[in-house]
């Protein structure tokens, strides 16, 4: 961990090392990791806010066993 002259940490403690690289990689990373594209994947739309839940009831926002990819109708 890079440490300033006065030894305080310089790193953020809420992001991980491979979240300071290329920005592109981050968001795919991210992206890879959560339910973003799941068929479960619910939203609800509440006076001007959108909110997302899992339709099976699980957690919404980490990758589960029950991820399947939502396929697009052309």
């Amino acid at each position: 961990m890079a440490m300033h002259k006065n030894g305080t940490d310089c790193e953020s403690p809420g992001l991980e090392r491979w979240e300071y690289g290329n920005p592109e990689y981050v968001v795919a990373r991210r992206r890879a990791q959560s339910c973003h594209g799941c068929r479960h994947e619910e939203t609800v739309h509440v006076i001007s806010q959108s909110i997302k839940y899992c339709g099976k009831g699980r957690k919404y926002g980490k990758r589960c066993l029950s991820y399947q990819h939502k396929e697009h109708d052309k």
